[in-house]
C-alpha cells in the first residue's frame, strides 16, 4: 500500500517553486493537496487570490504528480475541513 502524503497551501500564481515542491513531496507517496478557499486566503492575507479556487484546483489536479486536490473550508491555521 502506497503512503499518503498531504500538503497544503494557497498556490495562487502557480510557479516553478510550487511545482518543484509538489514533485518532491510526491516522491514520498501518493500526493494529496489541499488548497485554501478564496475566503480563507482573504481572511489570512487581507486580499482575494488572483486565481479563483476552482481554477487553482484545476491546475493542481492537472499535474501528473498529484493524486487529488481538495479545497479547504477551515481557517487555514493548522486545521482542515474538506
Amino acid at each position: 500500500m502506497q503512503k499518503k502524503v498531504l500538503v497544503s497551501g494557497c498556490f495562487d500564481l502557480l510557479h516553478s517553486g510550487h511545482i518543484a515542491f509538489l514533485k518532491s513531496a510526491a516522491t514520498y507517496g501518493d500526493l494529496y493537496v489541499c488548497i485554501g478557499s478564496d475566503k480563507t486566503v482573504y481572511d489570512l492575507k487581507g486580499r482575494y487570490p488572483v486565481i479563483t479556487q476552482d481554477e487553482r484546483k484545476y491546475m493542481i489536479e492537472s499535474l501528473a504528480c498529484v493524486k487529488e486536490c481538495k479545497i479547504n473550508k477551515g481557517s487555514g491555521l493548522l486545521d482542515f475541513s474538506i
